[in-house]
C-alpha cells in the first residue's frame, strides 16, 4: 500500500517519458517493498523553480529540488527500508539524469490503524 510523492523543481528529460519514469518507480516499490503493483500508487509533482529554495538558491539556476516522499505501513526491518531508500534514490537519479546527491527520499512509516482503505483501516484489511 505504499504512496510515493515526488517533488521536483526540474523537468524529466526527454529521454524519460513520464509513463516510463512511473513504471520505474513503481518497479522499485514492488521488488523492495514485497508488494503488490496493485497496491502501488506514484505521483510525480511539477513544483516551480522560484518557488523552491535549495542550497541557498532559487530559480532557474538553483541546484534541482528532487524530493520522493514515501508512505508505508511499519513493521518492515531496518535493512528492507535501507535498500528500498538506495533503490529509490538510483531510480529517480536516472529517471531524471542527475547524481544521487542531489535526490532525497523521506520514508514515513504509518501503524496500519492510521492508514484508510476504502471504508476500513489498513489492519481491518488484514
Amino acid at each position: 500500500m505504499p504512496i510515493v510523492r515526488i517533488e521536483s523543481s526540474v523537468a524529466l528529460p526527454p529521454q524519460t517519458p513520464r509513463a516510463e519514469a512511473l513504471a520505474s518507480v513503481a518497479a522499485c516499490i514492488v521488488r523492495r517493498l514485497d508488494v503488490k503493483p496493485v497496491q502501488v500508487r506514484v505521483a510525480f509533482v511539477d513544483l516551480d523553480p522560484s518557488a523552491v529554495l535549495v542550497a541557498g538558491q532559487q530559480g532557474a539556476g538553483a541546484p534541482p529540488w528532487i524530493v520522493a516522499w514515501a508512505s508505508i505501513l511499519e513493521g518492515r526491518p531496518e535493512a528492507q527500508r535501507a535498500a528500498f531508500v538506495a533503490d529509490l534514490l538510483e531510480v529517480l537519479a536516472q529517471c531524471y539524469g542527475v547524481d544521487e546527491s542531489v535526490v532525497r527520499v523521506l520514508v514515513t512509516d504509518f501503524p496500519s490503524v492510521h492508514w484508510g482503505i476504502g471504508r476500513a483501516t489498513a489492519t481491518a484489511k488484514g
